[in-house]
């Protein structure tokens, strides 16, 4: 018969080697999902193809550029990074023509200030006067929407020497206030603004030191970045950020050069509109090249080139990523670029799509 002692001897055997098997199984468990975690990172499961819903694309049509300097490179780290294998193309729908393009244009004429009829230079180009003090002239492109609106501000020296801008943030909130007005704010251009200050020279807009020196200002609105959302993320962190660029870097497609008059007619004294729609929901995923790939087609001659105030003949590359072409003629696709940024405002491109995917 088991006596009492031996009962509770028992007892405390079983607690002691349940615990210490609680504690084995426990660290087991936080040993194997490490493990397993581990594994998925050293080998992680291979990336479906790339979609290339569109099928081939048509290539990025660069100008040629009649001479380049040496170019060279001296990154930060000392070697052209790795970069992802793939890359969204997106859809920029090519505007075709149609009867209700000239209503269209005649309506955003108005909201500018022509209400003349325009003379048609061409089937697509439409130009429109103002017999004002400013000589107003608005060149359109009637199917692209794109257009250049200019005032000899020079007709009025007032424009200038009464000039008062309270900030930066005010100057941008108007100038977009009034593209909201005349319809022709996008969501995609807002928050990605450059602003330059401009002087009054010998009847030449020039450079301003400051705010408080400026004659005029201009605000380039550029479209925003396109951000990668890392799909693991509970948070919705970012993994990667795409910039648009165009064939002037530094030229939004927006352009708009304003006085510190407070008539609209006198305010906006330049604009240039270069905006094209790009559907965001229409995607597919493209194979890109390598860094390497792309270097090699720049020093060989291709993509495009950027000098900008630079004049040497040998120009160090500081810095290489990828980001999005922003084309002043759309080819129906915004695509992925390889930008190279060097001294001096030195700007390079070379379209960034496998060549496999391109005619």
């Amino acid at each position: 018969m088991t006596t009492l002692t031996e009962t509770s001897a028992t007892a405390r055997k079983v607690i002691k080697f349940g615990a210490i098997g609680f504690v084995g199984i426990t660290i087991l468990w936080y040993v194997g999902i490490a493990v397993i975690n581990l594994y998925k990172t050293t080998h992680p499961a291979a990336l479906p193809q790339p979609t290339v819903d569109f099928g081939k694309l048509p290539k990025i049509n660069f100008p040629s550029s009649s001479s380049r300097p040496k170019l060279s490179l001296e990154l930060p780290t000392g070697t052209i990074p790795t970069f992802v294998d793939r890359m969204y193309v997106y859809s920029e729908p090519i505007k075709k023509s149609s009867f209700s393009d000239s209503d269209k244009a005649i309506e955003v004429a108005a909201a500018l200030g022509f209400l003349f009829a325009p003379n048609q230079q061409s089937a697509s180009e439409y130009v429109w006067t103002n017999q004002d003090q400013l000589s107003s002239k608005l060149d359109m492109n009637i199917v692209s929407g794109h257009f250049s609106l200019t005032r000899q501000w020079q007709n009025n020296p007032t424009l200038a020497a009464t000039a008062s801008f309270a900030s930066d943030k005010a100057v941008i909130t108007s100038t977009e206030n009034y593209l909201t007005q005349v319809g022709l704010l996008s969501s995609d251009i807002v928050g990605v603004e450059k602003v330059s200050y401009l002087k009054d020279i010998g009847g030449s807009l020039g450079t301003a030191l400051s705010l408080s020196d400026a004659d005029f200002v201009q605000i380039d609105l550029f479209r925003k970045n396109i951000d990668e959302i890392d799909p693991t993320s509970k948070t919705k962190a970012i993994k990667a950020t795409y910039p648009f660029y165009n064939l002037d870097p530094n030229k939004g497609v927006v352009r708009v050069v304003v006085s510190g008059s407070n008539s609209v007619n006198n305010n906006v004294i330049n604009m240039d509109y270069g905006y094209n729609n790009i559907d965001y929901a229409t995607n597919g995923t493209y194979p890109i090249k390598t860094g390497e790939e792309a270097w090699a087609e720049l020093q060989n001659g291709g993509g495009y080139v950027y000098s900008g105030t630079n004049d040497t003949s040998e120009v160090k590359i500081r810095r290489i990523f990828l980001g999005y072409f922003d084309a002043d003629a759309t080819t129906g696709y915004a695509m992925p670029i390889y930008i190279f940024l060097g001294d001096q405002g030195f700007t390079a491109y070379v379209s960034a799509v496998n060549d496999v995917w391109t005619q």
